[in-house]
């Protein structure tokens, strides 16, 4: 499907960086080596300077320490004429400090201006550069190959659809209906719509490609491989097909559908005894009625089915289709309306030869369509429609009573708010009379709320 060169290149780079970091990680070590051995250097030149100036001070700080003995003893001898009347006039004046006795100046070791001036040191700013230009020429590569995958598919397959509607492509935005126009909904999505056709309320196709422009999804997409799709639902109209569901596909699609849908999980198991219809060994089947199974499998729908194995995910045909279930917890309070829909999910397969994709694909959705006539038409017998109605009663009255308590709880909220609003208006009424009466007829309503319900019997 896809060629795969630019892919390699961008490996190849992811590469080559990581073998750049490494190598530049190798020389910072050893530049932070050399870096360290000069601060080394410097914290031994300053302890021996340090040595030195502890040698030369000691002698003067004993100096300094016989002087302030001295003194202290003539501050001492001194006092004795405090005791005198003029004691303040022989007071001798504070001796003046010596010049040894002056603080030295600080002095600072000289250090290197710059330490780090080496293309290392930014390894991690380089590292996030070089990640996001990988980025974003990966985003754009892969923006533009989903585009021309999304553009590929609907030219080689419009033929085909513009014989089975009127109108294809519609936009959903102009007054007047349009074609050939390719909805974009995400760099990885794109979606055509298509109306006009008898019995058909109308068909929405959903090209679901590979994040081709994530790298990291790319990156994910390597270790658990997936695959683009196609994804089509068909709205019938009412009564257009007969009361059964039924899905079949690979086993881990259609296995995943019938855990998610709600339809799938209420009306259908697993059925074993698919091949004595002809359906191949490896799809799996899961059906509400057997007999059903009869409305895909003539022998040219086998015939494709078997041919183009790989290309099939899963077929879902249902007259109760109302989407996936709601989360645990949740229930729906009335019952959700129910549509008549055929799906089918088709996988892209990768294939050398483009011709022989077209071929595929083609013969895939002339068989889609071929599928909805046969359906239109199908009936089941008097048995199975008795199933398939005594199964629909069966659900529509497990639900009403699972929803009965919400339904009772409801309305009891509903009169109470109605009770709230009436006494909110009996004490904003500003007339005595018009209160009074509002008084009585709220004593007369809880009175009779209050009095037993009782059933009357009729006497013939």
């Amino acid at each position: 499907m896809t060629g795969s060169p630019l892919r390699a290149l961008f490996l190849l780079l992811l590469i080559a960086g990581c073998a750049l970091i490494l190598h530049a990680a190798t020389v910072d070590d050893i530049d932070e080596a050399n870096e360290f051995a000069e601060f080394e250097d410097a914290e031994e030149v300053k302890v021996s300077q340090a040595q030195n100036d502890f040698k030369e001070a000691a002698p003067a700080s004993q100096d300094n320490a016989d002087d302030m003995f001295e003194a202290d003893k003539a501050e001492f001898e001194d006092d004795e004429h405090l005791q005198d009347e003029d004691q303040f006039e022989n007071v001798p004046e504070k001796p003046l400090q010596e010049e040894d006795d002056k603080p030295k100046k600080l002095q600072f070791t000289n250090l290197p201006s710059h330490l780090r001036s080496n293309w290392s040191s930014y390894q991690v700013e380089v590292l996030i550069i070089f990640f996001l230009v990988l980025y974003m020429l990966n985003y754009l590569y892969g923006k533009n190959l989903n585009q021309t995958i999304a553009t590929r598919w609907f030219d080689e397959n419009r033929p085909i659809l513009e014989k089975q509607f009127a109108i294809v492509g519609d936009d959903g935005v102009s007054q007047e209906p349009e074609s050939g126009h390719l909805v974009k909904e995400t760099d990885n999505q794109y979606s055509i719509w298509c109306s006009g056709r008898e019995g058909c309320r109308g068909l929405h196709i959903q090209i679901q490609l590979k994040k081709r422009q994530d790298l990291l999804s790319y990156i994910f997409n390597l270790i658990r491989p997936r695959t683009d799709r196609v994804y089509m639902k068909l709205d019938l109209e009412k009564n257009e097909m007969d009361t059964f569901v039924l899905a079949f596909g690979q086993k881990k699609s259609a296995t995943k559908i019938a855990k998610e849908m709600a339809d799938l999980s209420l009306y259908t198991v697993e059925m074993k005894s698919h091949t004595r219809f002809g359906l191949p060994a490896e799809m799996t089947v899961y059906g509400e009625i057997a007999e059903s199974l009869a409305a895909i499998s003539s022998p040219g729908q086998i015939q494709l089915f078997k041919k183009y194995l790989s290309w099939v995910d899963y077929f879902h045909i249902s007259d109760q289709f109302t989407g996936a279930k709601l989360p645990e917890g949740e229930v729906y309070t009335t019952m959700p309306p129910a549509e008549n829909v055929v799906i089918f999910s088709m996988n892209l397969m990768e294939v050398a030869d483009l011709d022989e994709e077209a071929e595929a694909q083609g013969s895939l959705l002339n068989l889609f369509f071929h599928t909805v006539e046969v359906l239109r038409k199908y009936r089941l017998s008097k048995e199975g429609k008795r199933k398939a109605d005594k199964k629909r009663q069966q659900v529509e009255e497990n639900f009403l009573k699972v929803t009965h308590q919400q339904r009772m709880e409801a309305a009891q909220a509903r009169r109470e708010e109605k009770t709230r609003e009436r006494k909110q208006r009996l004490m904003e009424e500003e007339d005595p009379e018009k209160q009074r009466r509002l008084e009585k007829q709220e004593q007369k309503r809880e009175a009779k709320m209050r009095q037993p319900r009782m059933k009357q019997l009729k006497v013939k």
